[in-house]
């Protein structure tokens, strides 16, 4: 009886628990019930759609997905070289979270990187050589070793300009590598498909299927993953600590390892002070230019207006527009502004105007920038008050032309707004590593035709002298005597054809002369000689021949303030290309700025 008993209870308990249980079979059961329910909506919806939709959806998908196992791979295996202040240095992309500069023997510098898991290593290599080969004279070795300081400071001033550069070549590099994979990758896919008569997708079905297939391919992707990520990750931790001589500037939060934490610590004060005296000198300077700027609009231009300490003498400016004369200037050369506003300098206004027509075309003039970013910069505000439409450059942009140099380069075509074309020639202190880099960034660079920038047509051609650290010598063939007779021709030749140049822009004055005794060129831009001589016109066998030759005084715009007046030009052109007028504008030593009056070309004397 008491077995009865103990079955009754069992089968009492088994029928209550059952629907417990079943409850619970019915909740675990309802996730891959609903999975399978959605799975066949998706096979009947997808097996609704025409041939040619399912062809291109499997192809989007496709390209989608090999697109990006492409990128991915070409960002974490990406690298290249790009300079760093005047050495050579070798970039790659990491997965340590790192942005790291790798000194050698003197340690390193690293960062928290800002882009998360993704950072960037970069090591020291040599500093690379001069274009061509120089002279082992003390001489020399001073002005290389001078020019290589200069790029530290460079990079010390303007690390923005290296960063980007290199950044952009690791952006190059993986997007090279990225379209290689996906290439291959989709070859593979069509040769595939070529191999299966069409029926790729059953061929890998039938192949995964097969024992030991899944788990093979599971391990060399496995593989291949780790082949490609374990390059990228940094096996050792990052060491080094924070600087106190570094708070307060952009590096505040590096951490800096070996010799290089003793010598910034060193020096750093020495550096920080240059850099706040540099910063405050060119923030000056651009308060200064834009005073000017907006007070001479004010007044037409009519005459000279000088901004110190982001002020104009308003009175004095107005005094000298109402007594401005409407009569022509003088046939005597034009020497830049008068500085009407600078003590001990008579005004000389003029009723000239810059040409705002239809089709008016305004160019900004620099050369001789030897590479000073700051004055660059400078330009670049110019090109935007200005409105200018062309920015002729007249050479000597570096200082050496060296491989590193290049930086010069990125700095002014950053500097001129967008929209703005762009034209340069190139000095005896450029190189070809100077021509390449502005052709790369879509200038066009003179090269002995007729060019057409902006509505301007631009005859030029190279310096024919080189000047590399210690020395100058003959760039080829030519002499500048030779190289003017050429463009003499050419310019004739055009002119005869009814395509003459508008503007000869070439940076030695010595081409002038037969240039000026042809006379099929209306005006003729020079620099190179690091002096403001000015405009003047001379009469040619065709026409008569307006020259101007601009410059900073020697030295003027090395590093750092500028040291004596530095010149840069505004022309001022109809929709023909004829000059109406031109101004200069002078940055000087002590960040005032002289916005000259806009004056016409003088009369041939």
């Amino acid at each position: 009886m008491e077995e009865g008993r103990q079955t009754q209870d069992r089968e009492a308990r088994g029928r209550s628990t059952a629907p417990g249980a079943l409850g619970a079979l019915r909740v675990l059961g309802a996730p891959r019930a609903l999975l399978r329910r959605g799975r066949t909506i998706c096979s009947r919806w997808w097996t609704a759609r025409t041939v040619r939709f399912r062809k291109v959806a499997r192809t989007v998908v496709l390209l989608a997905v090999t697109c990006l196992v492409s990128l991915c791979v070409g960002v974490v295996t990406a690298t290249a070289s790009s300079p760093v202040g005047p050495h050579r240095a070798q970039w790659s992309t990491t997965l340590d979270s790192t942005a790291s500069l790798d000194l050698g023997p003197l340690g390193q510098i690293a960062l928290d990187s800002p882009a998360g898991i993704l950072g960037v290593r970069v090591v020291l290599g040599e500093v690379a050589g001069q274009a061509e080969p120089v002279v082992g004279s003390q001489d020399a070795l001073g002005e290389a070793l001078s020019s290589d300081g200069a790029a530290y400071v460079s990079l010390i001033t303007h690390p923005e300009l290296t960063i980007e550069r290199g950044l952009r070549a690791l952006v190059d590099d993986a997007l090279r590598r990225a379209g290689l994979l996906e290439s291959i990758m989709l070859c593979l896919v069509a040769a595939g498909r070529l191999a299966t008569g069409g029926r790729l997708r059953d061929a890998v079905r039938q192949g995964l299927a097969r024992t030991g297939a899944s788990g093979l391919l599971t391990v060399t992707g496995a593989v291949a993953v780790v082949a490609l990520i374990l390059p990228a990750l940094r096996p050792e931790a990052v060491t080094g600590h924070r600087l106190p001589i570094l708070v307060g500037t952009p590096m505040e939060q590096a951490r800096v390892s070996g010799r290089i934490g003793d010598i910034v610590q060193a020096y750093g004060g020495r550096v920080t002070t240059f850099l706040a005296d540099n910063t405050s000198f060119y923030t000056a300077a651009h308060a200064n230019l834009w005073a000017a700027w907006t007070a001479s609009e004010q007044v037409d231009g009519v005459t000279d207006v000088t901004a110190a300490d982001g002020v104009v003498d308003v009175d004095q400016v107005a005094r000298a527009a109402a007594s401005a004369a409407p009569a022509e200037t003088s046939g005597a050369p034009s020497r830049g502004p008068s500085t009407a506003a600078a003590p001990g300098f008579p005004a000389q206004p003029t009723a000239a105007r810059a040409d705002r027509g239809p089709g008016a075309i305004t160019a900004v003039l620099t050369t001789d920038l030897h590479c000073n970013l700051d004055v660059t910069a400078f330009a670049g505000l110019l090109d935007t008050l200005a409105g200018a439409t062309v920015h002729m450059d007249d050479g000597d942009l570096t200082m050496t032309g060296s491989e590193p140099e290049q930086f010069c380069v990125d700095a002014l075509e950053n500097a001129v707004p967008g929209g703005v074309a762009r034209v340069a020639t190139i000095g005896n202190h450029d190189s070809s590593y100077t021509a390449e880099r502005l052709r790369a960034l879509g200038w066009t660079v003179t090269d002995g035709s007729v060019q057409e920038v902006g509505g301007l047509r631009v005859l030029g051609d190279v310096d024919p002298d080189r000047t590399p650290a210690g020395r100058t010598f003959q760039r080829g063939e030519e002499s500048a005597a030779d190289i003017g007779a050429r463009l003499a021709a050419t310019s004739c030749e055009a002119a005869g054809e009814g395509e003459g140049a508008d503007v000869v822009l070439i940076h030695q004055p010595a081409t002038f002369g037969p240039l000026v005794q042809d006379g099929c060129a209306p005006l003729l831009i020079g620099g190179h000689v690091h002096e403001e001589w000015g405009m003047s016109t001379t009469p040619g066998a065709n026409l008569d021949v307006a020259q101007l030759v601009s410059g900073a005084g020697k030295g003027g715009t090395s590093l750092g303030r500028v040291t004596e007046d530095a010149y840069l030009h505004v022309l001022s052109f109809d929709s023909d290309g004829g000059l109406v007028a031109w101004r200069a504008v002078v940055l000087h030593p002590d960040a005032s700025v002289t916005v000259g009056a806009w004056q016409p070309a003088p009369a041939a004397g």
